[in-house]
């Protein structure tokens, strides 16, 4: 077949027109898409300076409120009136403080800003902390809440995230007074593994889970009590992010249950390594930093 020179520029023009409209097309597609990502960068950074914002103006109330209930409880130490509401007072707000957390951590991991964030921590003293806190949720049920330490534990240090730590630990010990039969006892304990990892467990004798339960519970919104009738109330995030949390840090939950003879759940973390400040040190939450100090 015979091709004139007129035909074949008369089809080259055709094709490299087609393919100057496909290149007009596609710099459009690439211009709308570096806007949309540029919108998207610019939202991301909005929710996240709100997440901070309202974190903020949240917590600051909240912490003056628990701190005004201790010193409440202080001076009427010798009124049983004042000293009973003080109690309530403070054991709400920290009820409170435990419910914000999860949403501000769900809200942070959905939005993957979350770092680990490592140092020195006397794990005992905020263990004890955490437990003091469950106290009044517990003494409603007439629960023993039990924290088992080893002689050789009691001054141990563990080097890891203590905020991610005690949110995990504390929606496991909310969860062991959920489900837990009245006047029952639930355990908390730790030890120190060879290899430098923390294993934290919290035992009750309550409900129990069934074999074909016991990995949904870890999934998110799952309530196994369910319907307009369910005894046990939540929202089905606390274990969902103590999964979630105990991933980022690179560790290990596991759980061992029977119905009706209870639940024992164990979280295994490993060390992690402190690059910023060496001579950081935390102690129930709260953070020190250590400097050299030169004589005058």
């Amino acid at each position: 077949m015979n091709v004139t020179d007129d035909a074949l520029i008369r089809e080259l023009s055709k094709r490299f027109e087609k393919s100057r409209k496909a290149f007009s097309d596609l710099s459009v597609v690439n211009r709308k898409l570096l806007e949309m990502n540029e919108r998207l960068e610019r939202s991301e950074s909005l929710k996240s300076n709100f997440l901070s914002n309202i974190r903020n103006e949240i917590n600051n109330p909240l912490n003056a409120i628990m701190g005004l209930a201790g010193q409440l409880a202080i001076i009427g130490a010798g009124n049983e009136d004042i000293a009973t509401l003080s109690s309530m007072i403070g054991a709400e707000a920290n009820q409170l403080d435990f419910q914000l957390r999860n949403i501000f951590m769900a809200a942070e991991l959905e939005a993957g800003e979350l770092n680990p964030h490592c140092a020195k921590v006397h794990v005992a003293t905020v263990l004890r902390d955490l437990v003091d806190s469950f106290q009044h949720s517990a003494s409603k049920k007439n629960l023993r809440l039990n924290l088992a330490l080893e002689k050789n534990e009691t001054d141990h240090i563990a080097v890891i995230d203590v905020e991610k730590c005690q949110v995990v630990v504390s929606n496991l010990l909310a969860n062991a007074i959920e489900f837990s039969n009245e006047g029952g006892s639930i355990q908390v304990s730790f030890s120190s593994l060879g290899d430098g990892c923390l294993e934290l467990s919290v035992e009750d004798h309550g409900v129990g889970i069934a074999l074909k339960d016991q990995q949904r519970i870890f999934d998110r919104f799952v309530q196994l009590d369910t319907g307009t009738t369910r005894v046990h109330p939540g929202h089905g995030l606390g274990l969902s992010i103590t999964k979630a949390l105990v991933d980022l840090m690179r560790g290990r939950i596991s759980l061992i249950s029977n119905p009706g003879e209870g639940t024992l759940i164990t979280v295994t973390i490993p060390p992690c390594s402190i690059l910023d400040d060496k001579d950081s040190f935390e102690e129930a939450g709260n953070l020190f930093i250590f400097d050299d100090m030169s004589e005058a």
